[in-house]
């Protein structure tokens, strides 16, 4: 589910690139696609830095949120499809 700021536009554009121009690669060139950002990725890791902060955004509690209605309403569509015990 999309939501809005900076980080929701960075989402919406990987999943328009995906949709649109990767998705339709051939097996062989996605696998090199992937394959290019994971050694990319690789090389830039000694300068990622980790947000060790205890404080959560208003953008990390609504994630949350919504995986946890997300999970809840796929196990609890489980339950109303098994039987009586």
């Amino acid at each position: 589910m999309p939501h809005g700021g900076v980080m929701g536009m960075r989402e919406n554009t990987a999943l328009a690139v995906y949709l649109s121009v990767v998705r339709e690669l051939p097996v062989r060139e996605r696998l090199r696609l992937a394959r290019l950002i994971m050694d990319d990725l690789a090389d830039t890791a000694p300068t990622w830095t980790v947000d060790d902060r205890d404080e959560w955004s208003g953008e990390d509690i609504a994630d949350v949120q919504r995986a946890a209605m997300v999970y809840a309403g796929q196990h609890l569509a489980e339950d109303d499809d098994a039987e009586p015990r």
